[in-house]
């Protein structure tokens, strides 16, 4: 029989005495797609990092590429010629180099004798694996800033392919798919498809169950560090059983505005002739007990608003915090967080958590100002607060002293949140808060998100998941090219925003 593409026998791997990856096994043959799910913490970011080299296995793992035997840690210098190769979500690419410097970084041709890189014959052989993945209209010496992200997505994958034996070992797609829009992704498919018709192992890591689902042929399930489900056919799975995987039981969104009632109340937050970045002019209000979601398409200006409401961007126009008028010529997000708005960024490492700080540290950091004394911050109060907040959001581990850059994505998430919401504040303002999470941190994402508006918030959601929107909402506004087109109002389901967003006819946009 033909060996596997790639085989991983009984992996494990101990950190300071605490087990966060048991025995797991994987098997992805010639030709396949094959899916990596599990929630954050799960085990599965530990194994892809101890087949690309970055862990080195407990005693007694194996990994076999195309049946040859390869020992952990894997040297990266060596990973194309053992066979394996990945694309990471930040995709590790230069804008301001060229197609072909990126590419070929560590591999450029060279003269003999002078070291000279020969850039004709780097740039050839860019050509060519970019014409193997239907890209050749892009040129090699293109600022790879300039291109269209999926195009970016195809610069990693060439970088991962050049020169190798056509149809050979496996290439590892780890959340890469994050960094395309949705309506890009077709093209992100169809390099898929093109390295699987020659025979390439493909694993494609993913939080997203419909893309699986999609793509997928086969899926490999993580849970609390073990394999559960190995290899399962996805012909024979549907959303439900892959979150039944994922979770261990159903993970379906509830309906948080039913569960979860608010009362509107006075005061909240008002957008006065907002402009800046791709939005060209809105206005709108959110009352204090409300959930108003934004939303819209990759070009309607959506990735614009939440930092212009928060402060973290200037721009024009004007935000009514309560009775606190803030210019957005002026805008910084010290004085937002005087007016009492609470920001939920979407980079949570870059600009939400000090990920080399603690829990603690991360969570009370805020509150110093109305907690502690010029002389004292007070120790009490913070052990309380912090317990508090793992307790309420169920953090794993439920450690405060815990550094936040040893937690997973998804409880990472859960102290960005709680942080911010120990302060009660008057405006909560998040930009896609679940983005990259897992199901089950998810929904802990969104009920904090519903419970800041029955504790009084004015809540401002922009978010680009339908569901989300549906579950947690109000109302939802849709924008089109920086503008306000549509609004639904309760009763509205998540094909209603989907609907509104894409112009569907056939939809109940209201």
């Amino acid at each position: 029989m033909t060996a596997p593409r790639l085989e991983v026998r009984s992996l494990s791997k101990t950190f300071a005495g605490v087990t966060v990856l048991k025995d797991a096994y994987l098997e992805v043959q010639a030709g396949e797609v094959h899916a990596l799910i599990g929630q954050n913490g799960s085990g599965k970011s530990t194994l892809v990092k101890l087949i690309s080299g970055v862990y080195r296995a407990d005693h007694g793992g194996e990994v076999f590429v195309d049946g040859e035997r390869i020992g952990t840690p894997v040297d990266p210098g060596r990973l194309h010629e053992e066979g394996l190769a990945f694309v990471h979500q930040d995709l590790g690419l230069i804008p301001d180099l060229s197609v072909r410097e990126n590419v070929r970084v560590g591999r450029h041709s060279t003269a003999r004798f002078t070291g000279w890189i020969n850039n004709a014959k780097d740039a050839k052989a860019v050509r060519e694996t970019l014409d193997f993945l239907n890209l050749g209209h892009i040129s090699p010496e293109a600022k790879v800033g300039s291109l269209r992200p999926s195009e970016r997505v195809g610069v990693a994958i060439a970088r991962a392919l050049q020169e190798r034996q056509a149809g050979s070992g496996v290439v590892v797609f780890d959340e890469s798919s994050r960094a395309i829009p949705q309506e890009s992704l077709d093209d992100f498919y169809d390099m898929v498809k093109l390295l699987t018709a020659q025979g390439t192992g493909v694993v494609i890591v993913s939080h997203n169950l419909k893309e699986v689902l999609r793509i997928a042929d086969r899926v490999t399930a993580l849970r609390n560090g073990r394999v559960v489900e190995m290899g399962l056919p996805t012909a024979d799975l549907d959303e439900a059983a892959l979150t039944r995987l994922v979770l261990g039981r159903s993970g379906e969104l509830d309906d948080f505005t039913r569960s979860m009632p608010s009362q509107i109340r006075n005061g909240g937050i008002s957008l006065r002739e907002i402009r800046g970045g791709r939005i060209r002019k809105v206005s709108a209000s959110v009352k204090r007990g409300e959930v108003v979601g934004f939303t819209g398409s990759v070009d309607s200006g959506l990735s614009s608003l939440a930092p212009l409401v928060a402060g973290a961007a200037k721009g024009r126009g004007t935000v009514l915090v309560d009775d606190t008028e803030l210019s957005l010529e002026s805008a910084s997000i010290k004085k937002a967080l005087r007016a009492g708005v609470a920001y939920i960024p979407q980079d949570r490492h870059g600009q939400g958590l000090a990920t080399d700080l603690t829990v603690e540290e991360n969570v009370t950091l805020p509150h110093l100002h109305k907690r502690g004394k010029a002389w004292w911050t007070g120790l009490g109060w913070q052990k309380v607060e912090t317990e508090s907040v793992l307790k309420a959001f169920d953090v794993t581990p439920p450690n405060r002293h815990a550094v936040v850059a040893t937690f997973s994505g998804g409880n990472q998430q859960k102290v960005l949140m709680g942080k911010w919401l120990l302060g009660g504040p008057s405006a909560l303002v998040l930009d896609d808060p679940t983005q990259a999470v897992d199901v089950g941190a998810r929904s802990a994402v969104l009920r904090a998100t519903r419970q800041a508006a029955v504790d009084g918030a004015a809540v401002v959601l922009c978010s680009s998941e339908v569901d989300d929107l549906a579950a947690v909402c109000d109302r939802v506004l849709v924008l089109e090219e920086g503008k306000v087109l549509t609004e639904l109002v309760r009763p509205f389901t998540a094909d209603d925003v989907f609907s509104a967003i894409f112009h569907d006819s056939e939809g109940s946009g209201r």
